[in-house]
């Protein structure tokens, strides 16, 4: 793979984190009440931010295809395609277990924010606690959608931290799944 194909392939998930980043920016700017206000935009931004942010992730897993030599096609790629495949070669990708295990594991950032961003694409808007009076009077906190237990953080400050997380993790699992493909001689990439 070229330089600027490898570039492209990268800069995907990067815009996908950035583009995140502006819903956020754009909900913060609102102040911390009217970001989660639940108007149609603090509703359309959250929803936005959530279908950015597992598509960062979802772009990364295309990385992962190159970088171990799987060859799926681009078309209809998925976490679970890329698993299958590199189990039938015989391959072991640290970085797709971990993305497997985070979204199957309902406690984690990422299944919620995959679950939230799941339904509110398809069936209802994102589900949210909104508290009058006491000690969080103002503050809108995400709950999750099976449990109904919240996140005891404002709707914000989760979703800053979900990005936070996303761009950390993507970034660490990058970087070893190139450590790990340069030693396999699966992918050499021009950086």
């Amino acid at each position: 793979m070229d330089q600027v194909a490898f570039g492209n392939l990268r800069s995907r998930a990067d815009a996908k984190l950035r583009y995140a980043a502006i819903h956020l920016q754009e909900l913060q700017a609102r102040g911390h009440y009217g970001g989660g206000s639940g108007d149609d935009f603090a509703q359309s931004h959250q929803e936005s931010f959530l279908y950015h942010l597992l598509g960062a992730k979802e772009a990364f897993v295309r990385e992962l295809n190159v970088y171990y030599r799987c060859e799926l096609p681009q078309d209809g790629m998925s976490l679970g395609k890329l698993r299958e495949k590199l189990r039938r070669q015989g391959k072991q990708s640290l970085e797709q277990q971990e993305l497997y295990q985070l979204e199957s594991d309902s406690s984690s950032w990422i299944y919620r924010a995959k679950e939230m961003r799941d339904h509110s694409t398809h069936v209802g808007g994102i589900s949210r606690i909104y508290h009058y009076g006491g000690q969080n009077s103002g503050e809108v906190w995400l709950r999750a959608l099976k449990t109904g237990t919240d996140t005891g953080k404002h709707v914000i400050d989760e979703l800053q931290l979900w990005h936070d997380n996303m761009e950390n993790l993507l970034e660490r699992l990058r970087q070893t799944a190139i450590q790990t493909s340069r030693s396999n001689n699966f992918f050499e990439p021009t950086l």
